[in-house]
């Protein structure tokens, strides 16, 4: 699930112009566009930056561009539903994409990627370290809900789509503070430094992911983070259930996706890195928002399994995964793998009871969404941290409940 082809970030360069050039011509001279070229330039050539983003993913080619073809879902990006199908329409009659249909309902949208001639074009390029110009104010800020169709219930949702993000004090706020954070971002080199024997060690682990075909994604964001592309660097923030109070974390940065083992490798300006850690947050506000104060000692993912080694216990991460998630679905529909489950030793329903018998002070809050509402207050405390830091000329790179510094 790659990012949408609007939000990568545009290449100028000869290659990628020749290649516009020629959808262009071949474009208008299959239709009656007239005074319309430079729009089809401009979106094919975007398309097309997505494209090469996309194949120089880590590991190579392993990400996708999503791309709607259905009307009216650019109505506020400055594209053409249009020009985006012409584009489209013409990378695919020239063999130079494959793609994954997506469907008219909006429960899947359609992904592509390179290959054939456009694949050796982008080969003959090379992988570019790019400058990068800040991604418009409008762009980052999204609010999202799952589409509903007509005549179902909320348990038959379909996919998540974009809403109309109302103009508020507060939304002009979080995209003023978030568009100077970007400013101040793309001025720094966030890179990752492991030797081959550790990148091949961490491309295994992003493939895994891939082909684990039995994973089921909490979100669309962690999705993405079976891959890498180290030209997203630039965050927007993301709300959910058409609700601004929740939700709204920060997302886009790379370093999100890597797991945590690599993440000591990450520099900042070249300099090593520390993250710092804080631990459960979405439980320990729910917890305090009903008045009930938690040690910060206090491991709120130990569930009373048999041998529990804390923080190294590999069944802890699951058991976090599980508990997150069900604060957040309040369709009550999230189950782990099977196999994250034999990880466990224990079935489904048994890990619920023990969750609820942990947490019986908050029981009643699970499979409410409550969690999203616990996100919005972490994430208001995030950006005020990256806000604050960003003024003592301080870099900080969020990861939702934990922060990267130098």
């Amino acid at each position: 699930m790659g990012l949408r082809f609007d939000w990568y970030t545009l290449i100028d360069h000869d290659v990628i112009n020749l290649k516009t050039n020629i959808v262009v011509d071949k474009v208008c001279q299959n239709r009656t566009i007239t005074g319309t070229e430079q729009k089809v330039e401009f979106t094919t050539k975007q398309i097309l930056s997505s494209l090469y983003h996309s194949y120089f993913s880590f590991p190579k080619g392993s990400d996708q561009v999503s791309i709607s073809l259905t009307t009216g879902h650019y109505s506020y990006s400055g594209y053409s539903s249009r020009m985006v199908r012409y584009s489209f329409e013409c990378l695919r009659d020239l063999n130079w994409i494959d793609f994954k249909k997506g469907s008219e309902d909006r429960k899947k949208i359609t992904r592509m990627w390179a290959v054939g001639e456009l694949s050796l074009a982008f080969d003959s390029i090379g992988l570019l370290w790019l400058p990068q110009e800040p991604k418009p104010e409008e762009a980052l800020v999204v609010l999202r809900n799952y589409a509903f169709p007509e005549g179902k219930t909320k348990k038959d949702r379909g996919a998540k789509v974009d809403l109309v993000v109302p103009e508020t004090p507060e939304v002009i706020e979080y995209r003023s503070n978030l568009y100077t954070f970007n400013q101040f971002l793309i001025k720094h080199c966030v890179s990752l430094e492991l030797n081959d024997q550790n990148l091949n060690s961490l491309a295994e682990e992003m493939v895994e992911r891939k082909e684990d075909k039995k994973k089921v994604w909490a979100s669309e964001e962690e999705e993405r983070a079976s891959c890498l592309d180290f030209s997203r660097v630039q965050l927007r923030r993301i709300f959910s259930r058409g609700s601004l109070e929740q939700g709204g974390r920060f997302y886009g940065g790379w370093w999100q996706s890597i797991p945590s083992s690599h993440r000591p490798h990450i520099r900042i300006d070249g300099y090593k890195t520390y993250e710092m850690d804080y631990s459960s947050m979405a439980l320990r506000i729910i917890y305090a928002q009903e008045g009930i104060d938690i040690p910060e000692v206090q491991d709120l993912y130990d569930i009373g399994l048999d041998d529990w080694e804390g923080n190294k216990d590999p069944r802890r991460k699951p058991i976090k995964t599980y508990i997150n998630a069900i604060l957040n679905d309040e369709f009550g529909n999230y189950r782990l793998p099977k196999h994250t489950q034999d990880i466990l030793g224990i079935k489904h329903k048994k890990l619920h009871e023990k969750v609820l018998e942990c947490h019986e002070p908050i029981s009643h809050l699970f499979n409410s969404g409550e969690g999203l509402k616990a996100q919005f207050i972490d994430s208001q405390i995030a950006e005020e941290v990256m806000v604050s830091m960003m003024h003592e000329e301080v870099l900080v790179l969020p990861i939702h409940d934990s922060f990267i510094v130098r």
